[in-house]
């Protein structure tokens, strides 16, 4: 038994254009002359027609060949328009490309083999093309020299105006290959099989992780992947109550979700893209940037929490926890938690400001919410007990020692009043009670990692942003609230400015990462239209997050939010640069195993590290490598029996050179600009290319227009600004 395995054999000379020409010189010959083939006359025109579609099809086949080959050194960009971009309610379009097989890992093989690489690899011709245009580019560099150098770095030699419309003629065959660096036959291998590379929309629950090195194509893909999701309108069925008061269900065509984008840098086009488009989708735009407090929207990111506790959690997280501080930062938990329940019993939302109030001063917490407590008792005439306390008091208990009159004669006159009625204090007062009684020293040692953070939380234009006063009518500027931004299906940008503050930018991304946690919670209990008449409790809203530099705002809410949010609508597209980026942010690599293990689909850039490679080449199968082994043998003995003075013999076998996954980590190091591999649904390994832009400028309001233009300066003069800040 033999099994028969055959090799493409595309790296080799063109044989084909010449069988074309050979089969219509002889399709001429027959009609012309066909006693020179030996052919009867009568039979002439179908020997003719018969050599016509051979040479046709050798043409055609050579042709195909020949565009695999360039394919293979110059792999040209497509553009596309926004409008263009294909959307679906069903599927996610991710650019173009084609199945990954054994074929093409067999076909990069060949590439690289001794005989492949002629095929690869610039021609002498395209390399002195190049040398003719540099020396074009010199000082003093002659008119002949610099009209070649013209002609050799256009696509095609000439161009005529026809009509009022350019037409571009014979095609330059050492023009110069498009700047994107990496090895174009990896796309090239397949580019016969390429299509449009569609996903479905549900495997988008499962979340997408997008990884690739600065300047490889990641904001490019961000910006594609934005413009879909804003794009997408989805059929809806919801419950209205109508004037008689029954309930009818309707279908509508709404927007598929909120869409989100957190830009820790401030990328410009990152802005331009979400604000453009959800003008041109109809949607509610709210922007929100730490560095633009004059038009951007405000948030409070410990106002709205499911428990109490999500307060102490969200500012007291951003501290340091390893060694020594992990014990500080309990202490800063307490003492937070206490403020937060204290003002939380006197009706009164958190803020970053208050806490950085009542942490310096926690006396002055514990009268306000005494009187507020007294009051609440119900004691008659307690101001006037009071005051009369302040002054008569003699004694002053052990444990508040360090405290004012005013705060013995509250305490004093609560305690006696709780004692004779059998009433127990509440946990806020016993909380506040037991934080006053410590040494305003003491105090200050132990909170003193936690007050740097909050100043910067609360200096300049941070605190209107961040610590908004919900009672001044005149700021026009909104609140962000995730409950109704979700419900309006809003388009939400927010800038961080991390590059100004990577602190306060970590503390308010991870504040809104917990927000959206602690609310996709009471979306999957209650609905996303909680609280509202004739609202079904299984109705969800899809929130679309697109986290660039992602890595930046993982703290110890995200992995909630990957493994648990999903059943709430909250599916995450996560960018970030390399595998390490996790564990360094982390702090723990069982953790950043955790954090990889939740995305369902990843699509991989040109990265730099081998590690960053394996994390999607490991979850690849192992496929055979062949090759084509050719022997000779020859024999001078004289062979009595056939009477043969020499034997000569050639064998040729295609044989398994190795077996190696479908992709080598290599492969991804090696890849362009723009071009990604993508592992869908688990097993499927898709080669992409993304498209360049092809539209006219932004359409932005004159006050965006101005921070557009800001932010380019800033994020072109802070390229890899991360690695600056730790150098």
């Amino acid at each position: 038994m033999s099994t028969e395995i055959q090799l493409d054999g595309r790296l080799r000379p063109c044989y084909e254009y010449q069988a074309s020409v050979n089969a219509a010189v002889m399709s001429f010959a027959a009609t012309k002359m066909p006693y020179l083939m030996g052919v009867p006359f009568v039979s002439s025109y179908a020997t003719a027609i018969g050599l016509g579609l051979l040479g046709v099809a050798q043409y055609y086949k050579g042709r195909k060949l020949r565009r695999y080959q360039e394919g293979l050194r110059n792999l040209q960009p497509f553009f596309i328009q926004t409008e263009d971009l294909p959307v679906s309610e069903d599927e996610f379009w991710l650019g173009r490309g084609y199945e990954v097989t054994q074929v093409h890992a067999q076909r990069m093989y060949e590439c690289n083999t001794p005989n492949g690489i002629p095929y690869t690899k610039p021609s002498k011709a395209y390399n002195r093309a190049r040398q003719i245009s540099r020396k074009a580019k010199k000082q003093g560099a002659s008119w002949p020299i610099k009209t070649l150098a013209k002609r050799l770095d256009g696509q095609h030699f000439v161009t005529v105006n026809l009509g009022g419309k350019k037409v571009s003629l014979f095609k330059n065959p050492v023009a110069p290959y498009p700047n994107v660096g990496g090895e174009p036959y990896l796309h090239g291998v397949g580019i016969e099989d390429e299509t449009d590379v569609l996903t479905p929309l549900k495997s988008m629950e499962g979340h997408v992780l997008v990884m690739g090195t600065t300047g490889c194509g990641k904001t490019r893909a961000a910006e594609i992947f934005l413009t879909a999701d804003i794009a997408r309108k989805i059929k809806r069925t919801i419950q209205k109550r109508t004037p008689s008061g029954d309930i009818e269900k309707q279908t509508v065509s709404q927007p598929d979700g909120c869409v989100v984008c957190f830009d820790p840098k401030g990328d410009p086009e990152l802005l331009a893209r979400v604000y453009s488009e959800a003008k041109r989708a109809g949607r509610p735009f709210i922007f929100f940037h730490l560095g633009e407090a004059g038009i951007s929207a405000r948030y409070n990111g410990v106002g709205n929490f499911s428990r109490l506790s999500e307060v102490a959690t969200r500012i007291s997280g951003q501290l340091a926890g390893s060694g020594d501080s992990a014990a500080f930062k309990e202490f800063a938990w307490r003492f937070i938690s206490i403020i937060a329940k204290a003002l939380f019993s006197m009706g009164l939302r958190p803020s970053y400001q208050d806490i950085r109030s009542y942490i310096m001063d926690m006396e002055s917490l514990f009268i306000r919410y005494a009187e507020h407590y007294l009051a609440e008792l119900g004691v008659s005439d307690w101001r006037v007990l009071v005051d009369d306390l302040v002054l008569t008091i003699k004694k002053v208990p052990e444990n508040l020692k360090g405290a004012s009159r005013r705060s013995v004669a509250l305490d004093s006159l609560i305690q006696s009043f709780t004692q004779a009625n059998s009433i127990r204090v509440t946990p806020a007062y016993e909380g506040l009670l037991n934080a006053v009684k410590y040494d305003a020293s003491y105090f200050s040692k132990i909170t003193a990692s936690l007050l740097p953070l909050l100043e910067k939380l609360c200096s300049g234009d941070n605190l209107e942003i961040l610590s908004p006063d919900y009672s001044d009518m005149n700021d026009t500027r909104p609140i962000l609230d995730w409950t109704q931004a979700i419900r309006q299906g809003a388009a939400v940008y927010c800038g961080f400015a991390a590059m100004v503050d990577r602190d306060v930018a970590s503390a308010v991304s991870n504040s809104m990462l917990s927000d959206l946690l602690s609310l996709s919670g009471k979306i999957y209990q209650s609905g996303i239209n909680y609280g509202v008449d004739a609202a079904s409790p299984k109705e969800r809203a899809n929130v679309y997050l697109h986290l660039d530099e992602a890595n930046e705002m993982c703290g110890d809410e995200y992995i909630p939010i990957l493994n648990k949010a999903r059943g709430a609508g909250l599916r995450v597209i996560a960018y970030t640069q390399s595998r390490q980026d996790f564990e360094v942010r982390l702090g723990d690599k069982a953790k950043a195993q955790v954090v990889e293990s939740n995305y369902n689909t990843i699509i991989m850039f040109r990265v730099k590290t081998e590690d960053t490679a394996k994390l999607l080449t490991d979850q690849l199968k192992e496929v055979n490598i062949y090759d084509l082994s050719v022997g000779s043998m020859i024999s001078p003995e004289l062979n009595v029996d056939d009477e043969s003075l020499m034997t000569t013999r050639i064998n040729n076998s295609v044989s398994i050179v190795k077996t190696q996954k479908l992709l080598k980590p290599d492969d991804i190091i090696s890849l362009p600009k723009g071009q990604a591999y993508a592992l869908l649904e688990g097993s499927k390994l898709y080669k992409l290319r993304f498209p360049l832009p092809k539209e006219s400028a932004h359409t932005l309001p004159p006050e965006l227009s101005l921070i557009y233009s800001k932010m380019k300066k800033q994020y072109r003069s802070y390229d890899n600004w991360w690695e600056k800040e730790v150098a």
